[in-house]
């Protein structure tokens, strides 16, 4: 082995190259004598077996006849084959027949039937044994022998031949690789060259010659790239050796920097020590810090005087019990240790103590838990300050709160008180007002009346109006979250101030985009406040053109949305320097005694806090002569309760494709009405004046596309609805139409127009979309009925009841004239009504009949609503019934609806009774009762 290490990478490769040159062909050779081998075999098999078959074949005849010569002879036809060395016979009891034997043989046949196999192969020779058949019958036997001296003779020649091959390879490979084994040791030997050079040298500047991309190159790289890290940092050193003692001087002026700097840093924490202490001995809390033992550790002035010595180093070292009583020093020591057991800080803990003079004080104190860099609590810290004062402050505080709040009490209740005895007797007033103007009068006495009824109005607005106010300063107003519908409710809410509009002849609008959802929940009563004291100021600062209700959608998110509310006018306009004064608490434009228009100026003030609680703002822009803009944002909640409809809904198929005229002077109005019918898949028209009507009338009769209905306005210039509807029954090419009278204020005698010319309904605008889509069925799917058609009005819409909807109803009430004005608004809407004095009466009438709806007055002699109702409520618990009671009441305080709905009650309605607030108690029990019916029809088929 050290003799190969020693060798030169020359002789070494050339040794592997010719080694494995050798074995390669080696094995060649003996791979290729082993195939001549096996394919002689294979073939002198082959021929024996042959040769045994034909010289069976021809000693049949012999072996069947026992013909042994004959045998003999057949067989000496095998000294035709020289390499034959035997061949024998045998019968079928396989004994010896005849041979024939090579000159110079032995005998072997008996050697060969021994075996009996079809080639065997010895040492020098190889034996074929076959069977000898005559037909299906076996007679015999013939066995064949020859020498192997032909292989062996091959064999012997071709090992000759390949020793000579070997040789003359290995020699030529010799001659070959030594010229080409150069390719790799030339390279190696300059970079080993070049490596010494560099050494002996220590030049680090030479660098190999990159001949090839091969290994070698790769090698002689890398070598070079080792010269340039050594010469790199060679020079590195050589600079940081040049720059260490520059850089030892630097250090050291670093060095002393820091020292100064740590010296001031010790200077000022040490200061800051002082400082600190000066504020801590300075603070009027108590501060200190205890060990694990509750022993102080550190503590500040003021406790060092309560504790009544003279410094804080006098308690350092000491606990509680060395200067408080036992019980007291227990309570800290045993607040202190649950602190450290549970590693948790004690906040704001009030605690009794004493002061230096043994007095008592109250302590609010804090402590908190210490811990050391393993996480173990090793004591507390606590701060203590003297509450002792401030709870004194607070029980004097609560006692003029509880003297505020009883003034307040006080204050509510004479505004509870106020609100009953003046709404009690305007309810009277104001209702049958309304329904003596329903009745035949004289032109003067309806001038009275109807000056009463807009002085009970104006009077109602003040009394509200106050009321509201006082009770949003009271704090006493809370908003009601219910879904319903926005739609209707707008419409219905425009309805109350149609009539003033039309007085002045102005255009009242109501337009809701498509986007804004049908149904939100809220508060709908205050929202409608908001809204009719925006449109009153609005009719009331308008003398001419047009008053427009908007609402849009100004945001949406999963479960509510932001409306904005647009009150556009026409009229005088707002100053610029009035336009935030307005919205202050009895403040208006013009407050001279002079002015023009009237009012408390409190509703705006009212609509601003409104709307603030709805989660909105309120503005307004305006210009001078131009009119105003009021706005107003409120979110509202999103519900999945289905729309909440009034009336009843007209299928579809009643409306779809049918062709309808709107002939009315005002482009928005027309706006609004094509949006309503497109919305219904009714097909359109619209015109602005008669002539314009009649025009196309006639060119859709020439067509072949007559209108089936005709929405016309009353009020229009050159040709009124009267005068058009007279125009077209003139023409009887054009009368098939079906006719609607829209009109902004009904008056006396309109009716009868009506039903002269043949007008199928005349309704009021604004008109609501329930109301226009019930009545457009209506009148599109009646019969005739002699020859007429029955007039449709906004009354018939709500009267065309079911004959079952009449209700008996129970009235509680002790005011005579409330009891003839609640009992005249019921019958007049087809309900039986029977009266009671007092609770008393309301329960002996209802142990002698049963009634649809109670209606029960809160405050009455012997037996109030309250009482009444908890006896009812008490027998249903035996008869498994539910009697609907809704409470009616002059207190509309905050509260009083609560107290009702408490007391077992089920509704609740406000004196003065407004009619329409009426209609929705009545339509809101019909709506219940008509889902019960429901719902037990259901339930029956399942049984």
């Amino acid at each position: 082995m050290p003799k190969e290490r020693r060798s030169s990478i020359q002789r070494k490769l050339t040794f592997v190259i010719l080694t494995t040159s050798l074995l390669g062909l080696s094995l060649a050779c003996l791979c290729s004598e082993i195939y001549e081998r096996g394919s002689f075999r294979g073939a002198i098999t082959s021929q024996l077996t042959a040769l045994a078959g034909t010289l069976g074949a021809n000693a049949t005849a012999s072996l069947a006849f026992s013909d042994k010569q004959s045998a003999v002879d057949i067989l000496k036809a095998l000294s035709a084959e020289p390499h034959v060395v035997t061949g024998c016979l045998y019968d079928k009891k396989e004994q010896f027949f005849a041979a024939y034997q090579r000159s110079g043989t032995t005998d072997q046949c008996s050697e060969v039937l021994a075996q009996r196999e079809e080639a065997r192969f010895g040492s020098d020779s190889v034996a074929v044994c076959r069977p000898i058949s005559l037909g299906s019958e076996q007679v015999g036997w013939i066995a064949i022998t020859s020498d192997l001296g032909a292989l062996q003779a091959k064999i012997r020649r071709y090992t000759q031949i390949s020793v000579v091959v070997i040789i003359i390879s290995m020699l030529a490979t010799f001659l070959v690789s030594s010229r080409l084994i150069q390719l790799i040791i030339k390279p190696v030997v300059e970079l080993a060259e070049t490596a010494d050079r560099v050494t002996r040298q220590e030049d680090y500047a030479l660098r190999g010659a990159v001949q090839s991309d091969d290994e070698i190159g790769a090698l002689v790289q890398a070598f070079n790239k080792m010269l340039d890290r050594i010469q790199e940092r060679d020079a590195a050193l050589q600079t940081s050796n040049s720059q260490l003692e520059t850089r030892v001087a630097d250090r050291t002026r670093q060095l002393q920097s820091e020292i100064d700097d740590r010296l001031l840093a010790e200077e000022t924490l040490s200061e800051e020590r002082r400082m600190l202490r000066a504020l801590i001995d300075n603070v009027p809390d108590f501060m200190y810090v205890k060990d694990a033992r509750s022993c102080f550790v550190v503590a500040n002035a003021s406790l060092a005087k309560s504790m009544g010595v003279t410094s804080p180093a006098d308690l350092l070292g000491k606990t509680d019990f060395d200067f408080y009583p036992k019980r007291l020093a227990n309570q800290y020591y045993d607040d202190e240790q649950l602190v450290i057991r549970k590693k948790k800080a004690l906040f704001e803990h009030e605690e009794e103590s004493t002061d230096s003079d043994g007095k008592r004080i109250a302590l609010l104190t804090t402590k908190v838990p210490l811990f050391d860099r393993g996480g173990q609590v090793i004591g507390i810290a606590g701060v203590g300050r003297d509450i002792t004062e401030r709870q004194r402050v607070e029980r004097e505080m609560q006692r003029a709160k509880e003297a505020a709040e009883a003034a307040s009490k006080a204050k509510s209740e004479f505004l509870a008180n106020m609100s009953h005895e003046i709404r009690t007797p305007l309810n009277g007033v104001m209702g049958m007002t309304d329904l003596a103007l329903d009745t035949e009068l004289t032109p003067e006495q309806r001038e009275y009346l109807e000056t009463v009824k807009s002085s009970s109005d104006a009077l109602l607005t003040v009394i509200n109006d106050i009321l509201d106010f006082s009770k949003i300063e009271a704090g006493k107003i809370d908003l009601e979250s219910v879904d319903f519908n926005l739609r209707d409710s707008l419409e219905s809410t425009l309805k109350t101030v149609a009539i003033r509009a039309d007085e002045k002849g102005l255009e009242l609008l109501c337009e809701v985009a498509p986007e804004v959802p049908e149904v939100v929940c809220g508060d709908s009563t205050r929202l409608r406040q908001v809204v009719i004291n925006l449109v009153g100021n609005a009719i009331k600062f308008t003398d001419s053109g047009e008053i427009a209700v908007r609402v849009q959608m100004k945001a949406r998110e999963a479960s509510e949305c932001e409306l904005q509310f647009t009150v556009a006018d026409t009229g005088v306009g707002i100053p610029e320097e009035k336009r935030e004064l307005i919205f202050a608490p009895f403040s208006q434009a013009d407050t001279s005694t002079t002015r023009k228009y009237g009012g408390t100026g409190l509703g705006l003030t009212i609509s601003t806090r409104l709307v603030e609680m709805m989660g909105g703002k309120i503005w307004v822009e305006s210009e001078v002569g131009r009119g105003s803009q009021f706005h107003f944002t409120a979110r509202l909640g999103l519900t999945d309760a289905k729309e909440i409809k009034v009336g009843s809904i007209a299928p579809p198929e009643l409306l779809r494709g049918s062709r309808v005229l709107i002939v009315d002077d005002n482009r928005t109005n027309r706006r609004i009405l094509e949006g309503m019918l497109n919305r219904w898949e009714m097909i359109s028209v619209s015109v602005e004046e008669g002539q314009q009507a009649l025009d196309a009338l006639s060119g859709a009769r020439a067509v072949g596309q007559s209108f089936a209905l005709i929405l016309t306005d009353m009020h229009m210039p050159k040709m009124d609805g009267f005068t058009l509807v007279e125009q077209i029954r003139k023409r009887p090419e054009l009368a098939t139409a079906t006719i609607m009278m829209l009109t902004s204020a009904g008056h006396r005698g309109d009716a009868a127009r009506c039903q002269e010319l043949g007008v199928a309904a005349y309704l009021l605008k604004p008109i609501r979309q329930s109301e226009l889509r019930e009545a457009i069925a209506r009148v599109l799917g009646a019969h005739a009925e002699n020859g007429a058609i029955p007039l449709v009005t906004r009354y018939s819409l709500h009267d065309g009841r079911d004959p079952a909807a009449s209700l008996r109803v129970l009235l509680a009430e002790d005011n005579p004239v409330n009891q003839r004005l609640a009992v005249r608004l019921l019958e007049k809407r087809g309900h039986h009504v029977v009266v009671a004095g007092n609770g008393a009466e309301a329960l002996a009438a209802m142990d002698k009949q049963d009634f649809d709806l109670v209606f029960m007055d809160v405050q009455m002699p012997e037996m109030d609503g309250l009482e009444a109702t908890a006896v009812i409520r008490g027998k249903e618990k035996i008869t498994g019934k539910h009697q609907p009671i809704i409470a009616l009441t002059a207190h509309a305080m905050k509260g009083d609806r609560e107290k009702c709905i408490s007391g077992g009650m089920d509704g609740y309605l406000t004196k003065p009774i407004r009619p329409q607030e009426l209609d929705d108690v009545l339509e809101d029990y019909m709506g219940r009762r008509a889902g019960s019916a429901l719902a037990a029809e259901l339930v029956e088929p399942r049984k």
